[in-house]
């Protein structure tokens, strides 16, 4: 599992995924460059900048700032992402924008802008965090499911695109993750405690996950345990998707 000598760049780390993988990358040796959303979540972590995944600017920017202070770029992670619950009545065109140019218009653009870097070195790895509603769908979901859909889909195309690079593109598809995202969403709901415990019985575990655990799954597509990996999209999800 060792990342020594490797150079990564997490987008959306400031989240709970987010924060989990760049200890998780750290923990395997990785030199981890952090692109958050404010100047103030930046100030947080070691390695980090300002990133909106929506402009294509901003990502060339971005890897070219973490080439210029680390030499090189050998694994993305693309983690932003949002999202908005609504039936589909109540879903907006201003809610299915946000949600597809975040993430998968967010994902394309980070893999466009890393894709002739990680080829310099002759292999890489990039990880895109979907998420089970991308393959099984959910109620009230529709614009996230389609865009976490459409990340599935993009992975396993851009894996073809780039496997005689030497470059292993997969996707972590997790089911209900223990976040400050999830938390608002469920302060939404009726009941918190109603809306936790009907979550956690979709869980064949019997829980939900914490961003670690999710995070752990990152790390192993991104190192050399999974070398022979590509194009996959891996539930992390509890058994939710065998139910």
């Amino acid at each position: 599992m060792s990342l020594a000598g490797k150079v990564a760049l997490v987008s959306g780390a400031a989240g709970g995924i987010g924060k989990e993988t760049v200890r998780a990358l750290t923990d395997a040796g990785a030199i981890v460059a952090a692109a958050v959303e404010t100047d103030q979540q930046a100030a947080e972590f070691k390695n980090a900048r300002p990133l909106d995944v929506r402009s294509e600017n901003d990502w060339k920017a971005t890897v070219a700032w973490v080439v210029q202070e680390f030499g090189r770029l050998d694994i993305l992670v693309n983690n932003a992402g949002v999202l908005r619950e609504a039936s589909p009545e109540e879903t907006t065109v201003d809610i299915w924008n946000l949600i597809h140019s975040v993430n998968l218009k967010g994902v394309f653009l980070g893999c466009k802008a890393a894709i002739p870097e990680l080829r310099k070195q002759g292999h890489g790895a990039i990880v895109n965090v979907a998420s089970i509603d991308g393959i099984r769908g959910n109620y009230n979901h529709a614009a996230y499911s389609a865009s976490k859909g459409g990340v599935v889909a993009l992975t396993r195309s851009l894996a073809l695109d780039l496997a005689p690079d030497g470059i292993r593109v997969n996707a972590v598809c997790p089911g209900t993750v223990d976040t400050p995202m999830v938390a608002a969403m469920m302060s939404n709901a009726s009941s918190h405690e109603a809306a936790m415990e009907v979550s956690r019985q979709k869980h064949p575990i019997g829980r939900i996950a914490q961003p670690g655990e999710i995070a752990d799954v990152i790390a192993f597509l991104a190192g050399p345990a999974s070398r022979f990996m590509t194009g996959m999209a891996v539930p992390v999800d509890g058994g939710r998707s065998i139910r």
